[in-house]
C-alpha cells in the first residue's frame, strides 16, 4: 500500500478511537437518581443494620456542603439497592447496636484538574493516556477518590476497607449549562453536565457495589450464627 493511502488509514482509526470515547464520557444523570433495577437486581430478603458517617474531608478542594451531599448520594444508593436499613446518626454518636458503620474517608477531589493519576476504579492504562495526548491539555480529567471501611459498631473492628476511585476526561465546562435546579445539593450543583458529575456516579456506583458485596451475611436481619440469612 502507499504511504499516504496508510496514513489516512490511521487517521481514520484514530478519529473512530476518540469519537467512541467521546460518546462514552457523555454525562449522566446523579446517582440518586438513576440507581434502580438496572444496576442491582431485585431484592426481598432481610436487611443489614448501617449507620453511614459523616465524610471526613482530607482533600483542600472539597467543602463540607460537598462532603454532605456525597454522603447522601451514597446512602440514596445503598436504600434502593433493597439490602440495607439505614440508621440515622444520633447527636450522641453513633449506636453500638447499629449493625454496621459505613465510615468513608474523602482523599481526592478534583473538577477541573488538567493531568491524572488513576484510571476508573483503578490505575490508568497507555489507551487513556494516548487519548489524552490526541485530545490534548485542553481537556480536564475530573477524578474523586474514597476510602471505604467498613466497622462492626459493636467492636469498632474494622472489617473491609478499600479505595475506590473514578477519573474521566471531558471537555466540560461549569459555566455551560450548569443546570443548578436539580435536586442534587447546593455543593454539588455547580458539577451538573460536567465531567466531574459522571466521576461521581463512576464512584458511587462503584462503592454501593462494594459495599454489597463485602457486607457479611449473618449481619442481615434474621441471619444465623453461621452467616446464613
Amino acid at each position: 500500500m502507499k504511504p499516504k493511502v496508510i496514513l489516512i488509514l490511521i487517521l481514520v482509526f484514530l478519529i473512530s478511537q476518540v469519537l467512541g470515547c467521546a460518546i462514552l464520557q457523555k454525562p449522566i444523570e446523579f446517582v440518586d437518581e438513576f440507581i434502580n433495577t438496572t444496576f442491582f437486581p431485585p431484592y426481598s430478603g432481610p436487611k443489614a443494620k448501617l449507620t453511614v458517617a459523616d465524610f471526613e474531608i482530607m482533600t483542600a478542594k472539597a467543602t463540607s456542603d460537598i462532603s454532605s451531599n456525597l454522603r447522601d448520594l451514597l446512602i440514596s444508593g445503598l436504600q434502593k439497592s433493597g439490602r440495607f436499613e439505614i440508621l440515622s446518626l444520633s447527636k450522641d454518636g453513633i449506636n453500638k447496636d447499629s449493625g454496621l458503620i459505613i465510615s468513608t474517608r474523602l482523599l481526592d477531589f478534583e473538577p477541573y484538574g488538567s493531568g491524572g493519576k488513576s484510571g476508573v476504579a483503578g490505575a490508568g492504562s497507555a489507551a487513556s493516556g494516548s487519548l489524552y495526548s490526541l485530545l490534548g491539555p485542553s481537556v480536564n480529567r475530573s477524578y474523586i477518590t474514597l476510602d471505604i471501611r467498613i466497622v462492626d459498631s459493636t467492636s469498632s473492628k474494622v472489617l473491609f476497607s478499600e479505595r475506590i476511585s473514578a477519573q474521566v476526561a471531558g471537555d466540560y465546562s461549569p459555566d455551560e449549562d450548569p443546570r443548578q435546579d436539580k435536586k442534587i445539593g447546593q455543593g454539588l450543583a455547580v458539577y451538573s453536565g460536567t465531567s466531574m458529575e459522571e466521576a461521581i456516579n463512576k464512584c458511587m456506583l462503584e462503592a454501593v457495589n462494594y459495599i454489597i458485596q463485602k457486607v457479611p451475611a449473618q449481619y442481615y436481619k434474621g441471619g444465623d450464627k453461621d452467616g446464613k440469612a
